[in-house]
């Protein structure tokens, strides 16, 4: 997932300047292009970069071109960098090239090459290239991750704050695409502002639904099934009914983490279980957790397996969430 990707990159950014093949890959293409120019910034010696930097794209270079290139030896400076962009559209002469040189780059030759892997492609062009580089991956992360993701990028790319519903409104608005979301993050932050507000997000960006996954998340484990009954018709123009129960049943689990132990318990578990893309809204889970025992939870989580069930057995979207909502009321108007 790009999270991932961008921890790796700057790691490798502050170990020292880059050596060896570089291979970037991935459909967030706007990150990923940026990746390979911090690359190059930190391998280039700035004072002897126009003899020393060589960068092609791939459907403008041929194989011997490429092989020349590769053969050169840096001038008055400790490295040579060259790069190659978009290589799923490389000639088969320059693949050869290219997957060969890989593999026995000279000490003083720094490749970076980027990519778009073609979807279901086994090509051994590409396992070679990831075989024979660091290669890194940008592809969109999960779902739940995507507000948890554009908080930290706008912190650290544009020095902008994003509290946890000005993030969920962003991703609701702009979708998963991570080069457009990264987009939209430097319009607002063009604004010039310490931290980005709601009303930032509604006047620069465009939003075509009256609620957005997060938005609706929460307001079933706040428990106001009224509201997340009137809004589901809208919800489902763009969600599908088992990708909802799937992340109402990760965060009502949440929710019973919070219950035991509040914020600071599911910020460590989350983090223990690999998943600490959701430790941005722990203290959200806590406050919510208010509003539960750990018996109505194992309850609703009951209802919400059953509900999971039924769609894959069959059943509609939007009757199999009606029911669900309705059970959920019925058990808090219940409850002692």
């Amino acid at each position: 997932m790009s999270a991932s990707a961008d921890t790796r990159l700057a790691r490798a950014l502050d170990a020292g300047p880059p050596t060896g093949g570089w291979f970037l890959y991935g459909d967030a293409v706007r990150l990923r292009d940026e990746g390979a120019k911090a690359l190059v910034e930190a391998a280039l010696d700035p004072a002897t970069r126009d003899f020393n930097f060589d960068q092609f794209r791939a459907e403008d270079v041929s194989g011997e071109q490429l092989a020349s290139t590769l053969a050169m030896p840096p001038m008055m400076a400790e490295r040579r960098v060259v790069t190659v962009r978009d290589a799923e559209r490389l000639s088969p002469s320059a693949r050869k090239v290219l997957q060969e040189a890989s593999g026995a780059l000279p000490e003083d030759v720094v490749l970076v090459v980027t990519a778009t892997i073609p979807k279901g492609s086994r090509a051994a062009f590409y396992r070679e290239l990831k075989s024979n580089c660091t290669a890194i991956e940008w592809s969109a992360p999960r779902t739940a991750e995507i507000p948890g993701w554009l908080r930290d990028r706008a912190r650290r790319r544009w020095g902008v704050e994003l509290s946890p519903r000005v993030a969920q409104a962003i991703a609701g608005a702009v979708g998963e695409d991570l080069s457009r979301l990264d987009a939209e993050l430097e319009k607002l932050a063009g604004l010039g502002a310490d931290e980005i507000t709601l009303e930032n997000v509604d006047a620069l960006i465009p939003r075509t639904r009256r609620i957005d996954r997060w938005t609706w998340l929460d307001l079933v484990a706040n428990r106001d099934y009224g509201a997340a009954l009137r809004t589901l018709d809208d919800l489902l123009t763009s969600e599908r009914g088992v990708g909802l129960v799937a992340g109402l049943v990760e965060h009502h689990l949440l929710l019973g983490l919070a219950t035991g132990g509040g914020a600071s318990v599911v910020r460590e578990t989350l983090t223990r279980t690999g998943r600490g893309y959701l430790s941005w809204k722990a203290d959200a889970y806590a406050k919510q957790a208010r509003r539960w025992t750990a018996e109505a939870i194992e309850r609703a989580l009951r209802r919400m397996h059953r509900a999971d069930r039924h769609l894959k057995s069959g059943g509609t979207d939007r009757g199999v969430l009606t029911e669900l909502l309705l059970a959920l009321e019925r058990d808090r108007r219940a409850a002692p």
